[in-house]
């Protein structure tokens, strides 16, 4: 499919919502705003003009930084991802993680104590091929894969360029965090070795699906979405590189399972991230001292997700 129509695009950015019903009767992170109505129903939603020029600047800098120190064999093994560079590997990201306009996204969203794990330089040579399709949520055994409505993991991606469908814009499902569609049988496990280095280029997982939808945006701005979608970008066909910063949080942190959050925080920082940038994140920082056993890790949605 092409770029949203302008009445899809009224629809995806919030103008036009109806009331998504799902089990919240123990939810205490409700919120009546029109983009969590969008989020638990299409499992996205999107925030314009989230980082200011100065902090978009610094973050292209460092980006580029890291990306220009990474090897011709990174590069060869994410030929679809492009690349996947840790945040952590800079503890300049604390910033970014803690960055205002998202936390008051979050807070639109309903989210007051949300928790951040994880983040990757995620950027697209000139001229290369489609990021596969794919869902990113890993605890797939724990029964709100299928009873929440909102997302028990979310992406918080910043493009660091302005996107379209030329240079590889994000391309989503939506719905598909909540209803199976058949790409999530064509692709049960879509992170594999063969995919990231496109061994098959007429893999299904990188062509077009039923369903699915461009979602172009400026430079500077936030996408959210429910890490259990089905999502993935077109080729760069441009000459410039193409680069977004995901970043991975628990939004509900408090109603999360507790085995996810015993997973979640038993993560440890660099050392490098000592000091002011774990003082940056503050509360942002996930910890965990009960006595339950982790989650097991299970990205594949099973038959009870329908």
């Amino acid at each position: 499919m092409g770029s949203l129509s302008e009445d899809e695009g009224n629809r995806y950015l919030g103008t036009s919502m109806t009331p998504t019903q799902g089990n919240t009767s123990l939810m205490t992170t409700m919120s009546t705003s029109t983009e969590r109505q969008q989020l638990e129903r299409d499992g996205f939603c999107v925030f314009d003009s989230v980082l200011d020029d100065d902090l978009l600047r610094r973050t292209r800098e460092v980006s580029d930084r890291l990306l220009g120190a990474q090897s011709a064999e990174h590069f060869a093994i994410q030929k679809s991802t492009g690349s996947l560079v840790s945040v952590t590997d800079d503890p300049f990201f604390a910033e970014l993680v803690s960055a205002p306009g998202a936390l008051r996204a979050l807070t639109t969203l309903g989210y007051t104590n949300p928790k951040w794990a994880s983040g990757f330089v995620i950027s697209k040579p000139p001229h290369s091929p489609a990021l596969f399709w794919h869902q990113d949520w890993w605890g797939w055994n724990e029964p709100i894969s299928q009873t929440w409505a909102h997302p028990p993991q979310a992406f918080l991606m910043y493009y660091l360029v302005d996107t379209s469908r030329a240079n590889g814009c994000l391309r989503l499902i939506p719905g598909s965090h909540r209803k199976r569609h058949k790409m999530h049988d064509a692709v049960p496990d879509a992170h594999t070795d063969g995919l990231r280095s496109v061994t098959d280029p007429d893999h299904p997982a990188y062509h077009a699906a039923e369903g699915e939808v461009d979602v172009p945006v400026q430079a500077g701005s936030l996408v959210i979405g429910d890490s259990r979608m089905l999502h993935a970008s077109h080729a760069n066909t441009s000459d410039h590189r193409r680069t977004v910063i995901t970043l991975w949080y628990y939004p509900a942190w408090d109603e999360l399972p507790e085995g996810v959050r015993a997973f979640i925080g038993g993560a440890q920082l660099p050392d490098t991230w000592d000091g002011e940038p774990l003082a940056t994140i503050g509360s942002l920082h996930p910890t965990y001292d009960g006595e339950v056993a982790p989650t097991l890790w299970n990205r594949i949605p099973g038959p009870e997700f329908r």
